[in-house]
């Protein structure tokens, strides 16, 4: 068993090795995500003698925790070094079905780039598995608040090898025979937590209710349906040229066939040849 004190001199001592520190946090709605995340925040916060407050530590928007993480284009705003940064809704930033948006490919190549800042990230986001994939590799601590008042712990497998870091499939089927997470490939340990205090509770909620608001459709608009289109033109131009072909076959064929021209231009000669 485990205290958030001392979680928190961990991810502190991992700063302090010239490494930075990404947790995600997740659970059902309403189980203490944010209670959690907000309780460790402070911890860490006080051994880096840093003051820690929901308006100058929370975000909610994408771009704000770009420019807490490497400044704006005047280099304004950037958090000093070891600093932590609470991004409360993580489907607002990394949201698996946004994958296309230019902005979310820029802050994941950022966060892929900005150890040298030694800084704390925490996110929340009520099903871990709908972050875009590209953020597994970064997270140094997945906590699952399994129940409120308790969270669970886990990090990646360090083999090379492996294409799931997680154990996803491994620890699903152990979690359905053990029920518990305690011989989990990855586990660490299991954290007790006390609920929000009055006066924290009330800090949170009036910061949250007031900066949440400008969080909602940060994503790229008008992108998805050509996406769309791109992929049906391309399903079609697979179904009638590359039948019983293998996947490698395939690849090459379109990627020779985007070299000539669009997929559509093809289609279309091919039909006027027709």
């Amino acid at each position: 068993m485990t205290t958030i004190k001392q979680f928190a001199k961990i991810v502190y001592d991992i700063q302090k090795t010239d490494r930075w520190v990404f947790i995600g946090c997740d659970g059902e709605m309403g189980e203490g995500k944010s209670c959690f995340t907000s309780q460790l925040a402070k911890e860490i916060a006080k051994l880096h003698k840093f003051p820690f407050s929901y308006k100058n530590n929370m975000t909610y928007l994408r771009s704000e925790l770009n420019n807490w993480i490497d400044g704006d284009a005047e280099g304004k705003n950037r958090k000093p070094e070891y600093s932590i940064i609470l991004a409360d809704e993580l489907i607002s930033m990394f949201f698996k079905r946004n994958w296309y948006d230019a902005s979310q490919i820029d802050g994941i190549e950022l966060l892929n780039k900005c150890r040298d800042r030694h800084l704390c990230v925490l996110g929340n986001i009520p099903n871990f598995w709908d972050l875009d994939s590209a953020i597994y590799p970064i997270v140094t601590f997945w906590v699952h608040i399994n129940a409120r008042g308790v969270a669970w712990v886990f990090q990646k497998d360090k083999n090379p090898f492996t294409t799931d870091k997680w154990n996803r499939k491994f620890n699903e089927k152990l979690m359905q025979r053990n029920k518990s997470p305690f011989k989990a490939k990855g586990f660490v340990c299991q954290i007790l937590f006390d609920d929000w205090t009055p006066e924290d509770k009330k800090d949170y909620y009036e910061v949250r209710n007031a900066k949440r608001i400008s969080s909602e459709g940060q994503r790229e608009r008008g992108k998805s349906p050509v996406i769309r289109k791109q992929r049906n033109l391309a399903i079609r131009y697979i179904y009638h040229n590359c039948k019983g072909m293998t996947c490698l076959k395939i690849k090459e064929i379109l990627a020779n066939t985007i070299a000539k021209g669009t997929i559509q231009d093809i289609i279309s000669r091919r039909k006027g040849a027709k």
